[in-house]
């Protein structure tokens, strides 16, 4: 007998290699979970269902051999069979309608029932994407804070840089590279944080920069320190109104 099984859709084969593709696992998991909510609104399950009672009644009987587990097994065959024969009737039913009805008729047709899944798949995506992005955020932060100047245990020393930064008004200022125990005595370069915008404050007799966080062009905070400010700049990742000429 020809093996008539469809050769896979150009969708179901990009949906496959995005499930087993180097993506996070989290955005997999909602994509799954957005495919299967669709589908069950198309998959059949009463033949698997029948199958399964009658295969494990099947197995009762013939250990127990008992009239009534047989009588089961009788009730279930004739449960299936008329199934079948159902399933049959529905498939030519299925194919009457699609030969005389395009997809969006169908969709018009059932437009509340389409909408109500559609809201409740876009709800998914919603809290999905805020979780995945909450999660992302997060570890941005982490990071920025673990790579930050005043890190404990990191004493790794590197080359003192002065850098000129400009605003959107032609003015410039030199934001002055510091070392070892100058780096938070933030008072000595208070002309050049006040020119970024930055206000000093005193916390428990320290000094500390208000915001003390830097809000970034993709949403994300990053702590306000010297090496973040630069970074920034130089990766024009954040302070859009700023330029870094050195």
């Amino acid at each position: 007998m020809a093996n008539t099984e469809k050769a896979p859709s150009a969708a179901k084969t990009s949906f496959d290699e995005a499930l087993a593709g180097n993506f996070a696992e989290p955005a997999k998991s909602l994509g799954n979970a957005i495919f299967q909510k669709i589908t069950s609104r198309s998959n059949n399950n009463a033949l698997s269902e029948l199958q399964l009672k009658l295969s494990k009644a099947s197995a009762s009987a013939a250990v127990s051999g008992s009239s009534e587990d047989e009588a089961l097994v009788d009730t279930l065959y004739s449960e299936l069979k008329k199934a079948r024969n159902d399933q049959k009737n529905i498939k030519d039913q299925y194919k009457a309608i699609r030969g005389s009805n395009t997809f969006e008729t169908i969709l018009l047709a059932y437009g509340d029932e389409f909408r109500d899944l559609a809201h409740s798949i876009a709800a998914e995506v919603i809290k999905g994407t805020d979780s995945a992005l909450k999660s992302v955020k997060t570890r941005k932060s982490k990071n920025a804070g673990e790579s930050g100047e005043t890190t404990k245990g990191t004493r790794a020393s590197r080359p003192v840089v002065d850098h000129v930064i400009g605003n959107n008004k032609g003015e410039k200022i030199t934001f002055a590279g510091r070392a070892g125990r100058a780096i938070p005595n933030l008072e000595q370069d208070r002309e050049a944080f006040e020119f970024l915008g930055f206000k000093i404050e005193k916390e428990d007799g320290k000094d500390v920069l208000n915001p003390s966080t830097i809000t970034l062009n993709d949403n994300t905070e990053v702590p306000a320190t010297r090496v973040n400010i630069i970074k920034a700049l130089s990766e024009k990742t954040g302070l859009s109104d700023f330029t870094l000429h050195s």
